[in-house]
Formats: C-alpha cells, structure tokens, sequence
C-alpha cells in the first residue's frame, strides 16, 4: 500500500465517523478489530488481537470494552482458560460493519487513490491498515509531506481539514504538537493585505515522514477469498 492510498482511506474514515452519533463513534483501530473478527474463521483471543494491532494487552482490552459496550462485539471467558477472554463479532456489530465499510468507499470521492475500492475489498484493506497506529500528528505529517493537502511542501490548517477529513481542533492541536516537537514550521505569505498561515516540515519532520512512508509501504493487503460454489 502507498501513502496515498493510505491517507486517502484514512480521509474517507474521518468524513464517515463525523457522520456517527458521538456516543457512537469508534476510532479506525476499533474499525480495523471488526474486519479483523469478521474474516477470522471464529473468534479470537485479545491476546491474538494485541498482537495483530502490535500493542499491549491493556490496549487491546480497553479497545474490545468499548466495542463491547456498543453492542459491537462479544466478550466471553475461554473454555479452557477462564482468564483468557474470547472476542467474536456480534450480530449488530456484523450490520454496523456493513454500514460503515459502504459509507467509507462513498466518502473517496472519483479520482482519488482506492476510490474504485468495492467494500468487499474494502473490509480487507481496512484490516490491513489495522495493523498500522499512526495519530493524526502522524497523519498531518504525512498529509503536508505528500503535498495531498496543500502545495509547494506548505499546508494551511484548512487544508489539512479538508485533506485528512479531521476536525479543525484536532489538527490545530496535532499541529502545535509538532511544532513543539521539531517537526514543522509555522509559515506566513503576504499577498497584498491578505496574510496567510502555513506550515511546512523541518529537516526533521522530513525524516520522520519518509520513516512512516516505510510503515505505511510495509502494509500488504490480502485477497478477498474466493465463495466456494
């Protein structure tokens, strides 16, 4: 997978979510868990799903709470472990997978990376991408070194929202984090009267960004399986 087809994903997510009651909503890596259990043959242990998102047990087992709290999964003790805990997709959760996965692809719109994705594909590719944690710092960084959101290696807040489908607060805050941290620049472009604000990667942030683009190149998506007749 490119970077490109990456982000553009990761857009469409954003614009889907934004659509769910806020009570409702699941981050990208709980969407990667339910395509990850829907083609799992049976369920899997949260030891399992741990490892195949690449954190801590902890992590997984906030993550599998929430969905368990939505109704989305089913949590239940291992036959012959009783502390392990067993997860499997359930009935609602199957409904709301195939709810969301149409709605990501409508959200690519025609011309931009994977817009031509079938949701079957989909449920795939979004595994995949499961297997990648990048913050949304992770992804402004991506977005101005791209140059998908915005021009000439410079990126305005603005673009950043529309390019990455991320609300503004979030950007904003993604923004001044890698400020602080070394990795973009705050930028300004006078044109008459009209000040623009801008940023743009440091050497720093540049090297950081070709680092994810490894990450992101390392993601290999599976073929759909073919139905037996």
């Amino acid at each position: 997978m490119n970077v490109r087809e990456y982000l553009s994903v990761r857009r469409a997510f954003g614009l889907a979510r934004q659509e769910m009651p806020a009570s409702e909503r699941i981050t990208f890596e709980e969407l990667g868990i339910l395509c990850h259990l829907a083609l799992a043959p049976e369920g899997l242990r949260t030891s399992e799903i741990a490892e195949y998102q690449g954190v801590l047990r902890p992590t997984m087992t906030h993550r599998t709470s929430h969905l368990a709290t939505l109704g989305l999964i089913e949590r239940s003790s291992g036959q012959d472990d009783r502390r392990s805990i067993c997860c499997t997709l359930s009935g609602h959760g199957a409904d709301e997978l195939g709810r969301i996965v149409p709605l990501v692809c409508d959200k690519i719109s025609s011309g931009m990376p994977m817009s031509r994705c079938t949701p079957q594909r989909m449920r795939y590719v979004l595994d995949a991408m499961g297997r990648l944690s990048l913050s949304s710092s992770d992804l402004v960084l991506l977005g101005v070194w791209t140059g998908m959101c915005g021009r000439e290696g410079t990126s305005t807040v603005g673009e950043l929202v529309d390019g990455l489908g991320l609300l503004q607060p979030t950007v904003s805050m993604a923004v001044s984090s890698r400020e602080h941290a070394g990795d973009v620049v705050r930028t300004r472009t006078r044109s008459g009267k009209l000040v623009s604000a801008g940023v743009r990667l440091s050497d720093q942030g540049e090297a950081h960004a070709t680092r994810l683009d490894e990450h992101v190149s390392a993601v290999r998506v599976a073929r759909p399986r073919r139905s037996k007749e």
